[in-house]
């Protein structure tokens, strides 16, 4: 939620918005200046029965090119959101992107899904609290090695009435080794360079996707 912050349910209610709301129109123009593609998650409006905390990635030309639903919930957000049912695959360039939203990187599922689809590199925004900073290391590493795939993970910092956020974004390589991190309670950007020949160097070590055993599984 970078647009809105994780307020009370009342409040969010009224900053909800449908995908081509105020947000979206003003933060289209800026890439005319900025020619960038960008990811931004913000409540999505539908009806009053029916919200989502949904993440949008923009091309550097303004369109969006997809749309993400975060599909678990936690906690609290299961008293004003749906979750989503679909997973979202981006094609840009020589990438294949993935989305998923802070709670879901979890889960092994999701990020196994998205790799069993092609997804070469996976996006994550987060809002995960202290003291919990270690889990989202260990399942970032995780999800990259044993995906073998490029996780991007970019965590908020600041507090609200019940949380504080350390930050700790990162880059991870498919072999799970940290690329780069941003340190505790910095608000800072990097700009990473990433080679796609890495997750071919990483495969040929370890061929986890190759070597599974998906029959079993199904039992």
């Amino acid at each position: 939620m970078n647009l809105t912050g994780l307020v009370s349910n009342e409040q969010m209610r009224t900053l909800a918005e449908p995908r081509d709301g105020e947000s979206f129109r003003r933060i289209q123009p800026m890439l005319k200046t900025y020619p960038v593609s960008l990811v931004y998650s913000f409540p999505e409006y539908v009806s009053e029965e029916e919200m989502y905390i949904t993440t949008c990635f923009m091309n550097k030309n303004g369109q969006a090119l997809a749309y993400y639903r975060k599909t678990h919930l936690f906690t609290e957000e299961k008293q004003l959101f749906s979750p989503g049912e679909e997973w979202t695959k981006i094609e840009l360039e020589s990438l294949s992107i993935g989305l998923l939203t802070c709670y879901d990187i979890e889960f092994p599922e999701p990020a196994r899904e998205l790799a069993m689809k092609g997804v070469n590199l996976l996006i994550v925004n987060s809002a995960n609290m202290a003291p919990y900073e270690y889990i989202h290391r260990l399942f970032i590493q995780a999800r990259a090695l044993e995906n073998q795939f490029f996780v991007v993970y970019c965590n908020r910092i600041g507090s609200n009435e019940k949380y504080q956020y350390r930050g700790q974004s990162a880059v991870i390589g498919p072999d799970g080794k940290l690329i780069a991190e941003i340190e505790e309670d910095v608000e800072s950007v990097k700009i990473i360079e990433i080679s796609l020949a890495e997750i071919e160097k990483s495969t040929s070590v370890f061929s986890y996707l190759a070597d599974r055993r998906p029959a079993l599984i199904q039992k």
